[in-house]
């Protein structure tokens, strides 16, 4: 009975990271840039009573996420941004350096390219005052034009990547910040060296399956309330022995 005990308590500890985890990838369904997070599940350790292997339950390892590029959604904006492949943009966050694949940018009131926090981009693009239009190729080349078509600025935007992208450390917002288990940032111009290639005026959407994310949602509702059920049924006949005992 007390295994039955421990192993509803997992299984619901289980099930209730599965629904917390499920619901926060459909609400982010809509969100640029997005990757979905993967729960990692495994079996906690049995034990051996009566020359049996009881189970214990299960339990959540770790949560993962899910780097694979999302749809391209064209905007119409010359200053969104979207990587296709691996890579990240690196955005200036209170003073620290941040790595985010949201590449919905626009211009400050000093014509910096910021993100959609007001973040610079970095290195800092600022564009010149007669800028009237800009175009950036896959390989991150950025050139602004005057009214006459005229180049009056180029710059480049590079982009970064990882070793162990997982092991990044999510801030919110779709912002990440390397870690000892990421590695450090890796620097290589868009389409070369390994990282993505980017498209203009166009946005990466989310990678969330919103299939899988519905069967992950009522799988872990059911599992949760079978769960219940067993602490129930664990409950009741331990009630019962000791009515009998007394």
């Amino acid at each position: 009975m007390i295994s039955a005990i421990n192993s509803g308590l997992s299984g619901l500890a289980v099930h209730s990271a599965m629904v917390t985890t499920a619901a926060g990838n459909l609400a982010n369904l809509n969100t640029t840039g997005y990757k979905s997070s993967r729960l990692a599940l495994g079996t906690l350790r049995s034990m051996t009573r009566g020359g049996y292997e009881v189970g214990q339950g299960a339990q959540v390892l770790g949560t993962s996420r899910d780097f694979s590029s999302g749809s391209l959604l064209s905007t119409g904006s010359e200053f969104n941004l979207a990587i296709q492949g691996d890579g990240f943009f690196r955005v200036s966050r209170g003073g620290e350096d941040v790595y985010t694949r949201d590449g919905a940018f626009h211009l400050d009131n000093d014509r910096y390219v910021v993100d959609a926090q007001g973040n610079r981009l970095q290195p800092d693009l600022q564009l010149p005052a007669d800028a009237a239009s800009v175009q950036v190729d896959r390989n991150g080349h950025l050139t602004a034009l005057d009214a006459g078509g005229n180049t009056v600025a180029t710059a480049d935007i590079p982009l970064y990547r990882f070793a162990d992208p997982n092991g990044l450390e999510s801030l919110g917002q779709n912002d990440f910040q390397a870690t000892e288990a990421s590695g450090p940032p890796l620097q290589s111009g868009a389409g070369t060296g390994g990282a993505g290639g980017l498209t203009q005026a166009a946005l990466e959407g989310s990678n969330v399956d919103p299939a899988r994310e519905m069967v992950d949602l009522m799988l872990g509702q059911r599992g949760f309330q079978a769960g219940i059920k067993v602490l129930q049924t664990a409950g009741e006949m331990l009630g019962t022995v000791l009515d009998i005992r007394a």
